[in-house]
């Protein structure tokens, strides 16, 4: 068959043409149905989608931002009668809904469901809904497979990375899946479980070395929990030792700098190329970090000095050469438009690179679920949760005004010499890592300032 597979994402998309990462969703369906013609397009970066092409069948994986893009494309391939299949973090976490606009729904993890999908679909038999889950799903009585576990990561297929039509700065993979941390406002322990689950090392390895230059590891943190320090140990050991020297990225928790072996986990990072951490702080208010389950993130044994405990454990961190942004959420009952000046006088102290947006609270999460039982949920331009204070012109002033004071070339260059002094080799690229870093994140911002800016509030 003639395959076509999109990565839908909205015109206003902060990432659009400036995501340096690899998408591996769909490269990764690619491997796992082999035998079959193959096009992808990432709508990240490429402009409109062909419908004219002759194509036996469409499968589209959308986040939040992008489901109404997602079900416009699905809608304009079933007018003429192609077949489209709809997965992703969003349509899993609303398959209801997105069979509206869908011959088919995948939910959950694709590995083990894309093979079925394919088969289905050359025999014309495509059902309803596919599910990957160890809980039983209800499909309304309409059509379903249904695998009833999280998928082995031991034999994966090496992603389609030749569909690809750009070359990205960060090749992508992962090592494990799934998060026990359970944060009220994600959804990644419903998509992947609360259990981890591990690739093997060799295999993990052998990847990175088809690798040009940068890559970023997709783990939920790649500094790991205590239950599998000793595999991210041997892990790093062995891409220590290829020959090659590859820097990466990936996103990180600030526990494990409290916990002896989880500190020899970071210097082990560190010293196989981990240049910059994207670290989910959450909050500089402890009883934020209560509220959504996000304090034991932070590391701190006595919530009474959080914030104490996040700064000796972001130290530790900087210490070993590693750059580090916090990313930060606003939006719960006791934030207000002070919320962010007290973000960003956290970040410049410790001179952390802050990303600030505003809670969303995402189908499927238990955050979802309160503001569903305590009728606040509403569109109120800048988020889907009714606050009492914060309204969509205060949030854009106070993100524009943190970022202008953050993001200022004086801050760049400050934050810059910090790093730089605790870079212990090839000075000159990490230097200019960090400084550029810094810029790529102010330009994100720029984007979802104005994208927030657009919409009128409502209710």
């Amino acid at each position: 068959m003639k395959i076509k597979l999109i990565l839908a994402a909205s015109p206003d998309d902060p990432l659009r043409k400036n995501d340096p990462f690899m998408p591996l969703s769909l490269p990764l369906l690619a491997a796992a149905a082999p035998g079959h013609e193959y096009a992808l397009v990432d709508l990240l970066w490429e402009s409109d989608v062909r419908f004219d092409e002759p194509v036996d069948l469409v499968g589209i994986s959308a986040r939040h931002s992008a489901e109404p893009t997602a079900y416009a494309i699905a809608d304009r391939f079933r007018s003429r009668g192609v077949p489209v299949v709809l997965g992703g973090p969003q349509v899993s976490a609303v398959p209801l809904e997105a069979a509206a606009h869908a011959d088919a729904v995948a939910v959950g993890e694709g590995e083990p469901l894309w093979p079925l999908i394919v088969a289905d679909a050359a025999a014309g038999d495509l059902r309803r809904f596919y599910v990957c889950s160890p809980e039983p799903f209800d499909a309304g009585g309409r059509p379903l497979r249904q695998v009833f576990d999280y998928p082995d990561l031991q034999n994966l297929p090496v992603p389609r990375r030749d569909l690809l039509r750009r070359r990205y700065t960060f090749d992508t993979l992962f090592a494990s899946r799934g998060c026990p941390m359970d944060c009220d406002f994600c959804s990644v322990p419903r998509l992947f479980g609360t259990r981890l689950r591990l690739r093997p090392v060799e295999q993990v390895v052998a990847e990175i070395d088809t690798f040009r230059n940068y890559y970023y590891l997709i783990d939920d943190t790649v500094f790991g929990r205590p239950s599998t320090y000793d595999y991210y140990l041997r892990l790093y050991a062995a891409v220590a030792k290829l020959k090659k020297r590859r820097y990466w990225t990936g996103q990180a928790n600030l526990d494990a700098a409290a916990d002896p072996k989880g500190r020899d986990v970071i210097r082990a990072a560190a010293a196989c190329g981990l240049l910059y951490a994207a670290v989910g702080m959450e909050s500089v208010d402890p009883a934020v970090l209560e509220t959504s389950g996000a304090i034991r993130k932070t590391g701190a044994k006595d919530p009474a000095r959080v914030l104490d405990a996040m700064r000796e454990n972001i130290r530790f961190i900087q210490e070993q050469g590693i750059v580090v942004s916090g990313w930060f959420v606003v939006g719960y009952e006791q934030d207000t438009v002070e919320t962010f000046g007290a973000i960003g006088r956290f970040c410049r102290e410790m001179n952390v690179l802050p990303v600030v947006f505003p809670v969303f609270a995402l189908h499927g999460t238990r955050l979802y679920e309160r503001m569903e039982r305590e009728g606040r949920l509403a569109d109120v331009g800048y988020s889907n949760i009714r606050h009492p204070s914060l309204a969509t012109p205060a949030v854009v002033a106070a993100m524009d005004a943190l970022k202008r004071r953050e993001y200022s070339l004086r801050r760049n260059l400050s934050r810059t010499r910090f790093y730089r002094r605790f870079f212990r080799d090839d000075v000159i690229h990490r230097t200019i890592f960090t400084f550029v870093t810094q810029t790529k994140i102010n330009a994100g911002l720029n984007v979802a300032c104005e994208a927030m800016r657009g919409r009128a509030p409502i209710g």
